[in-house]
């Protein structure tokens, strides 16, 4: 199947048929709940399409939200992306005691990292032949940010194998649910493509104000002060191509004979002689008995400098952006600057990432499953145990250093921790053993 979404045309090769295991839930009772609650929780009765963005769910419209992203907005949605793409994954297979047992965290000893020539590393690595992922990672970012959003397309080859990755626009889709109420297809507006579920990583913002299928932007909610801060900025632009001399009119004594072609001939005169910023300051003259009248002072009509930082800062409030991001110094200094960014990659940034590596879990790590259970030194992998984790962004801290530290000298021998402070081995071979915690530095040893 050709499918074009925007400027990407891409072959897309399907196989028929639904492989979840969860097809058989019974969810009436859920469903009978959500539609007292307003279809709000979890989804409407039935098989009814979800459609974004709709007037029935929150306040969402993208096409008003996209318009909003420049100044402060588009400062902070660039901040996020950025210090976002720096993320990487990797895949582990987790060991249980049994088939059914909880997935291990990806740091614990009992995980089996991928090796770095398997398909699902390579794929994690390089997405596809022009988007990078670092790419993907900052779009993914921005679509999250104005539209709640982020849609991942799954591309196989002939083996219905997924070998590329690609970003969709999310401006308009619709999600067509089964008889099970879960998402079966999506279609892609205008353009009215369809994909099945499976083909899609759907990446979601979550509020209560929108249906679960959904996401809700950040740009929604600022709407209003973003709309505000746009405007004083076009108010200065346009003062300054348009009307640099001060608001005023040109009056002549009472019972003066100007006609109307003498007037347009003395305005055309002063706006080409006085207006714009380049003829500032020049000296106005007028023929006899005419006179100028001032009806505004521009420099006060120009002084936004409180609103703007007001608008500045709820702006960057809500897309939680420290100051120093933007190398904004002032009234910061090194304990709050560094403070803050470790507060913004730990609750944004770490967050993000965490959410993308678990609808990499959800949908893509299943992809690469081997279908019949394996054993490994004695215990077997069930099928369903492949977890995609991240490379965590955030600085390990003294302490955690100094454990780590201590843990790696532990599993050096006494001659090996003595060697590092200049001292020789002890006699008869009683440095060969694992330190453990032994004394190392005494030359009494």
């Amino acid at each position: 199947m050709n499918l074009k979404l925007g400027k990407y045309s891409i072959q897309l090769n399907r196989r028929a048929g639904s492989t979840d295991l969860r097809e058989n839930a019974a969810r009436g009772v859920a469903e009978q709940v959500a539609s007292s609650a307003g279809g709000l929780l979890p989804w409407p009765p039935g098989g009814v399409p979800m459609v974004y963005p709709s007037g029935n769910f929150g306040r969402e419209n993208a096409v008003e939200n996209l318009r909003h992203i420049r100044e402060t907005v588009a400062a902070c949605m660039h901040a996020r992306s950025e210090a976002i793409g720096r993320g990487m994954f990797h895949a582990y297979t987790t060991v249980g005691a049994h088939g059914n047992a909880p997935p291990i965290k990806a740091e614990s000893h009992c995980n089996a990292p991928l090796p770095m020539d398997h398909p699902l590393e390579k794929l994690l690595r390089h997405p596809n032949p022009i988007f990078d992922l670092s790419d993907l990672l900052e779009l993914s970012s921005q679509w999250l940010d104005a539209t709640g959003n982020s849609i991942w397309l799954k591309v196989r080859d002939g083996n219905d194998q997924v070998v590329e990755l690609w970003p969709a626009s999310v401006f308009s889709f619709v999600i067509d649910r089964g008889a099970d109420g879960l998402p079966e297809s999506y279609r892609f507006l205008p353009s009215n493509a369809i994909l099945p579920a499976r083909d899609v990583i759907h990446i979601r913002r979550p509020d209560i104000r929108m249906s679960p299928f959904f996401g809700h932007g950040i740009i929604s909610d600022i709407l209003d002060t973003a709309k505000a801060e746009t405007a004083v900025r076009l108010f200065q632009s346009r003062f300054f191509e348009n009307d640099a001399t001060p608001r005023a009119v040109l009056r002549w004594p009472q019972g003066a004979l100007v006609t109307q072609d003498e007037m347009d001939r003395l305005r055309r005169s002063w706006e080409a002689t006085y207006a714009t910023p380049s003829n500032a300051g020049r000296i106005g003259i007028l023929p006899d008995g005419g006179e100028v009248q001032v009806l505004g002072s521009g420099g006060r009509e120009l002084d936004f400098t409180k609103s703007k930082e007001e608008l500045k800062d709820a702006i960057r409030e809500a897309f939680r952006v420290p100051k120093i991001v933007f190398g904004d110094t002032e009234k910061v200094n090194l304990a709050n600057a560094d403070t803050s960014y470790m507060v913004f990659l730990r609750d944004v940034v770490d967050h993000c990432l965490a959410k993308h590596a678990q609808a990499f879990t959800r949908a893509l790590a299943s992809e690469f499953e081997s279908p019949e259970r394996s054993t490994e030194n004695g215990r077997f992998l069930a099928r369903g145990e492949i977890v995609i984790q991240h490379e965590s962004l955030l600085p390990e801290s003294e302490d955690i250093f100094m454990a780590r530290v201590k843990e790696l000298k532990q599993a050096m021998t006494i001659d090996e921790q003595r060697a590092l402070i200049g001292l020789g081995p002890l006699p008869g071979g009683a440095g060969t053993a694992l330190a453990l915690g032994n004394p190392t530095a005494s030359p009494t040893h």
